[in-house]
């Protein structure tokens, strides 16, 4: 685990430093090959800490930036035996300010890991949070579904 951590810091680095990057860019000023760049730049992107745009025929990555961390909000969801928990920042890249959610779950070590993540733009958070408490209204309420 710590060879993997220790990549997509890299990657993250290169990122931060130079935004915009696409796999051949990385390749060219590392020692990676361009399978251990796109995996782990995917790995990145499905835990919402890089955006990946396509551009024709190649992938261009960008670093999403934390702005502000929300511990506040942290979820822990100790009804799943798989015990996750919610993590929510502000974060910002090129494309503009970003809600992130990510889940973690604990590792063998003890660490918390993220699984995975999604990025909201700003201007859609009031949309998403209206059409969660729609569908928890009208698809999760347990008396409804029972009858």
């Amino acid at each position: 685990m710590q060879k993997e951590e220790y990549i997509q810091n890299l990657l993250k680095e290169f990122l931060r430093l130079n935004p915009g990057l696409t796999i051949s860019d990385i390749r060219k000023n590392s020692y990676l090959s361009h399978s251990v760049i796109w995996h782990h730049l995917e790995i990145l992107a499905s835990r919402g800490e890089c955006l990946r745009i396509e551009r024709g025929d190649t992938d261009v990555y960008h670093l999403n930036n934390v702005i502000d961390n929300l511990s506040e909000f942290g979820i822990a969801d100790d009804h799943s035996d798989y015990h996750f928990s919610y993590n929510f920042d502000l974060v910002e890249n090129p494309f503009g300010r970003f809600l992130r959610i990510q889940r973690l779950r604990e590792s063998r070590s003890r660490a918390n890991t993220t699984r995975g993540g999604v990025i909201v733009p700003y201007h859609l958070i009031g949309t998403i949070a209206n059409i969660l408490v729609k569908v928890k209204e009208n698809h999760l309420n347990e008396e409804k579904n029972k009858g």
